[in-house]
């Protein structure tokens, strides 16, 4: 039997951390009244290393908060 289904949410939970994190820039962007200067793919080619580092400490919080409910 394959389990290959049981990783199917995780690359959703990461594309919609990247898609806030392109929101919020852009919403900061706006805020000086600027235009958001690179499209969505433009941002996540660019940031990606980032991103990444910045979405691996909501992996880990989820894990204890997994683990300590059950």
């Amino acid at each position: 039997m394959s389990h290959s289904h049981t990783n199917y949410i995780r690359p959703r939970r990461f594309r919609t951390f990247v898609t806030n994190r392109y929101y919020e820039n852009r919403d900061e962007y706006d805020g000086f009244q600027q235009v958001q200067p690179h499209s969505f793919e433009e941002y996540v080619g660019k940031n990606l290393n980032l991103l990444k580092d910045q979405y691996r400490p909501t992996i880990r919080q989820r894990l204890r908060e997994i683990r300590q409910k059950g």
